[in-house]
């Protein structure tokens, strides 16, 4: 993404004009000004870029998940990151008997986010397939981005309008990882077990892009986010 579309120009650089403006009229040099309101943009972006992934896992309830209490969630994490030699993201989970998970990056590193229902629920072979969709999404790069805009947008603040690819970078994400479990029908399966489970999660709507379906549960219809459950199968059986 480039610098001018990325999702923190727009509101950053609103409350910096704001704030020269405010200055200039309480009789403030206009250059001193434009100059304060440069830095009040850059420290706005600097923190809300810092705490984005904080703030989502906050707002969605996500708590660490223990290798004690989600071993075999963490083994299948574990296994794949080192078959393919891919950076371990850390793990959260959402107390919900939904089927559901997301992907996040931040300051230090990348973190997936899978419902209880999805971590305990589907089969290792399931499992094993919504593991590598979510490690194929921590692998993008705009990920970061993504993360950024769903934080701005859970403020109202510019967020829902930002690019961030449509639906066509969940496809990637699922091709990309049955490409890491080499068993294209294993996805498969995972969009069918979470549908059938239910997708619906008690999440911010600007937070939609980043989960693997559409969090308000709408798995049989294309939104801006997810293609319907039917097509990303479709898709799949042509790999």
């Amino acid at each position: 993404m480039s610098l001018l579309r990325h999702p923190l120009i727009a509101p950053a650089g609103l409350v910096g004009l704001s704030a020269a403006v405010v200055l200039v009229l309480a009789g403030v040099a206009i250059l001193v000004a434009l100059v304060s309101g440069v830095a009040i943009s850059a420290i706005l972006a600097w923190l809300v870029a810092q705490r984005a992934e904080r703030t989502i896992q906050r707002a969605v309830g996500a708590r660490l998940a223990y290798a004690g209490e989600f071993p075999r969630l963490h083994n299948t994490v574990d296994g794949i990151c080192l078959t393919h030699g891919l950076e371990r993201p850390a793990v959260y989970v959402v107390d919900s008997t939904s089927g559901n998970a997301m992907a996040m990056a931040g300051r230090g590193g990348t973190s997936m986010v899978l419902t209880t229902g999805a971590a305990d629920r589907v089969t290792l072979v399931e499992l094993e397939a919504l593991v590598a969709h979510l490690l194929a999404r921590c692998a993008g790069t705009t990920l970061r981005d993504e993360t950024v805009a769903a934080a701005l947008g859970r403020f109202n603040i510019f967020g829902r309008r930002t690019s961030t690819g449509g639906p066509d970078r969940i496809v990637r994400a699922d091709f990309d990882g049955s490409d890491l479990t080499r068993f294209p029908p294993g996805m498969q399966e995972l969009l069918r077990a979470l549908s059938d489970i239910g997708a619906a999660v008690d999440a911010p709507f600007a937070t939609a892009r980043l989960w693997l379906l559409q969090p308000d549960g709408r798995t049989d219809v294309s939104t801006a986010d997810h293609p319907a459950v039917d097509m990303r199968i479709a898709a799949l059986a042509e790999r």
